[in-house]
């Protein structure tokens, strides 16, 4: 697969992920894509795919978070400057979506990678980036109390069982991957609940 085609399904899904364009999305996909997240298991197939990422949209949309994704590149599986997607999550870069295509321009896998390590190695290269993360940042939702308590509680049972995890399997990268997501997940609560503070 060359670069420039590459780069070209990589935009495309770009606006369709933006518009929640499911069927822009489904076109793009090869009969026998599949769907790779990290500390998850695989998913084979474009509709298996289209309904975890309507879920997704869904919970996220409950929660009160906005996601959506630019264009960027990654070093990535020895590949220089590889054209990747990289998901701004409430305004934050929290993600980066790596795709490989046919010949034809249809995707066969889709890789999301959640390590800090993975998304800081990521580059915007829309020249209005800078802007474009800004503005979705200053949209960032409001929060009731009820929600931060209730997303509190969620932290916390989290916490609990990936202690449990770690004291019976110990340090795997598969469990250090989700430590590291727990933590920036209370460090952005502890932002929520400050700014909460200020406005009451």
């Amino acid at each position: 697969m060359n670069r420039v085609k590459t780069l070209e399904v990589t935009k495309s899904y770009v606006e369709a992920f933006n518009r929640r364009d499911m069927n822009g999305l489904e076109s793009l996909f090869d009969k026998e894509i599949v769907f790779a997240r990290q500390s998850q298991p695989t998913i084979v197939g474009a509709e298996p795919i289209i309904r975890r990422t309507l879920k997704t949209m869904d919970r996220l949309d409950r929660q009160g978070h906005q996601l959506h994704m630019i264009n960027g590149i990654i070093d990535f599986k020895g590949t220089n400057a590889h054209p990747c997607m990289i998901g701004i999550m409430d305004g934050e870069k929290s993600s980066v979506v790596v795709l490989d295509c046919k010949n034809n321009g249809l995707i066969t896998s889709i890789s999301i990678l959640l390590t800090m390590d993975m998304v800081e190695k990521a580059r915007p290269t829309e020249p209005l980036a800078a802007q474009e993360i800004a503005e979705l940042h200053s949209m960032k939702p409001e929060f009731s109390q009820e929600e931060l308590d209730e997303r509190r509680e969620g932290l916390r049972e989290k916490a609990k069982k990936l202690k449990q995890r770690f004291e019976e399997e110990g340090p795997t990268q598969l469990l250090l991957g989700k430590l590291e997501r727990l933590q920036e997940a209370q460090k952005k609560l502890k932002i929520i609940e400050e700014d909460l503070k200020l406005r009451s």
